[in-house]
């Protein structure tokens, strides 16, 4: 874990007098654009497996017992969540950072090794065919669910897993199914293709090949997926109980919670069978301002808040540090939506330009990315805190990356609003004198583990507006985002997003891949669908069955390829995730690669 030590001691304001002058620093030099508000163990696939429990009666739930005061707390400052909600099927993955210190997947990832590697959780072990069409798991015996409600067996899975794939927000129901041949987990035991081999072991025999059960839907990076809660509970008291106090299996178990505001948590009574945490209490609080966040941290209320790299010299001259994850976790890259080439359902080139077929497209998005000064994002909104992206969802740690992007990365997607201009012209967009040349909308949206986004948005619509684009600023809600994007396939804006560096098979689906029409919708609904293309589709099919390494990596990369000559998007930054903490509370903080969402809270160390 990377430290950032302060050089002066730290020093606590009150926050009625700290406000107004950190409101008066933070609006200096911030770009002044109009917008408009629109509402709303080692890595392997086994592990050592704990003793068999003994024969237990039905459980009988506990009493939750009272938050001491007296405990250390840590306290964890947010921006709000995309989807505040008490029910986890409607919730995306960014909504999820409130279940993750109660719940637990069948596999998780490691902070030093990032998505590269796939440890055993909740699973101790797991089996997948030659042909990736039959899987057999292993679960982790002994493992209590909290307040008494009984241990983790195969039929909390199954809940879990018919929940999240009832509602199509957290993204696991279109895949899920398509790949399981059923509605449900249910239906796919009532088929006779999911055979419960005995309480911890399961087998399943897919619909069609998926090499990426084990490393992407049941694992930790597709939490919204798969965060295992208890069967017995929801029997006995229905969805209430995600209110009142749903039980998990994680080192934290809930105490309280008010939507759009706080969740709180205090560490299971009894040794957890992975982690006893630092901190006997946790709070984790929604505040909508960095500014009253950065206050919230400096005046004491909070130990440790997600805020944007410009305010972490304040922070660092008051005293606090900043906690960097080992590897990058999270990118930015803007997406130029409306590129439905393969389904052509919403596609509207003549009046979106930049989702033009052919060199008319090319043109255009070659002039907005070349409109981009990426240095100055990197350097000024970032504070110097990231390396360039070359290609949305490639990494160099990733199979599939080709050296050549970085190489040629100046010479073909360099800053040069001139010759932005010029590409323009030879789109057949003059405009008039060079304005108003097409009109596009710059959406910003905030998202925790990225508050940046909101000052790309506007350096971003500025930019578009120096090469002449009649680009216009529009403030909106994440749920409007995807909303557009996944559930109405009709999107028709640029957008910074927050792009997470994933297995290229899960982000291949979430950004390039159309999928079936689905004849209830009128759409595609098996990825979020950023854009298509024939390729891309036939790539990813490809991958789902392919387990040679090399044949995989080949085939990865002429996709990349295809994505990065096209100018497909526009990569800005990847950079590792970044929190502020007082050093005289929190001692060390290391999280993983998780969506730029925070997880792994119950390995914080308390400096007390």
């Amino acid at each position: 874990m990377s430290v950032h030590r302060p050089t002066k001691p730290i020093r606590f304001i009150p926050l009625l007098l700290l406000l107004p002058a950190l409101l008066f620093l933070w609006a200096c030099g911030q770009p002044a654009a109009p917008v408009e508000q629109i509402g709303a163990p080692d890595p392997a696939t086994s592990a050592p497996a704990a003793a068999a429990p003994a024969a237990t009666a039905m459980p009988q739930p506990t009493a939750m017992p009272a938050m001491a005061e007296s405990e250390a707390m840590l306290h964890l400052a947010i921006t709000p969540l995309p989807q505040d909600t008490y029910l986890p099927w409607l919730a995306s993955q960014s909504g999820h950072l409130v279940f993750r210190p109660m719940w637990e997947s069948l596999t998780t990832i490691d902070p030093k090794t990032g998505v590269a590697e796939i440890y055993p959780q909740l699973a101790t072990d797991w089996e997948i065919s030659a042909d990736a069409t039959e899987y057999t798991f292993n679960l982790r015996q002994g493992v209590p669910f909290h307040f008494g409600w009984g241990e983790f067996t195969v039929k909390d899975f199954v809940l879990t897993i018919d929940q999240q794939i009832s509602e199509q927000l957290p993204g696991c129901r279109g895949p899920m199914r398509a790949f399981m041949g059923a509605e449900s987990m249910t239906e796919m035991m009532d088929m006779g293709n999911m055979t419960v081999i005995d309480d911890h072991t399961f087998t399943m025999k897919l619909a069609r090949p998926q090499v990426d059960i084990a490393s992407w839907w049941f694992s930790i990076l597709s939490v919204s997926c798969n965060d295992v809660r208890s069967s017995a509970q929801f029997e006995a008291e229905g969805e209430a109980m995600f209110e009142t106090g749903p039980a998990g299996t994680g080192a934290y178990q809930f105490v309280s919670r008010d939507l759009r505001e706080f969740a709180e948590y205090e560490a299971v009574p009894y040794d957890h069978w992975r982690v006893n945490p630092d901190f006997k209490r946790l709070r984790i609080t929604s505040a909508p301002e960095d500014l009253t966040r950065l206050a919230m941290l400096l005046t004491g209320e909070a130990n440790m808040v997600d805020v944007p790299k410009v305010l972490h010299q304040q922070a660092i001259d008051a005293g606090m540090e900043i906690f960097e994850s080992p590897l990058p976790t999270v990118g930015m890259t803007i997406i130029p939506n409306g590129q439905y080439y393969v389904s052509q359902v919403n596609w509207h080139p003549d009046t979106e330009p930049w989702a033009a077929p052919g060199e008319t497209g090319v043109l255009v998005r070659e002039a907005m990315n070349r409109a981009i000064n990426r240095d100055q994002i990197i350097n000024e909104l970032f504070k110097g805190r990231g390396e360039p992206m070359y290609n949305t969802i490639f990494h160099h740690t990733l199979e599939g990356w080709n050296p050549r992007w970085e190489e040629e990365f100046e010479e073909k997607y360099g800053y040069d609003p001139e010759r932005a201009k010029e590409l323009l012209d030879e789109a057949g967009f003059p405009g008039d004198n060079g304005q108003n040349r097409f009109y596009v909308e710059v959406w910003q949206s905030s998202l925790p583990g990225l508050p940046e986004t909101i000052e790309v948005s506007q350096t971003v619509t500025q930019a578009f507006r120096d090469i002449g684009i009649d680009a216009k600023l529009v403030e909106v809600e994440f749920a409007r985002v995807i909303d557009a994007v996944r559930d109405r396939h009709d999107a028709h804006f640029m957008i910074p997003l927050r792009q997470t560096i994933r297995p290229i098979n899960a982000n291949t689906r979430i950004y390039y891949y159309t999928g079936e029409i689905n004849p209830e919708l009128g759409h595609p609904d098996r990825g979020s669908i950023y854009m298509e293309h024939q390729l891309y589709d036939d790539t990813y099919h490809r991958l789902l069955e392919e387990t040679n390494p090399e044949v995989r990596h080949e085939l990865a990369q002429k996709m990349g390829d295809h994505i990065y000559d096209n100018y497909r998007s526009i990569p800005i930054v990847n950079i590792r995730s970044t929190l502020v903490a007082n050093p005289e509370e929190v001692a060390e903080y290391v999280f993983g690669s998780l969506t730029g969402v925070f997880g792994h809270l119950e390995y914080a160390k308390s400096a007390r």
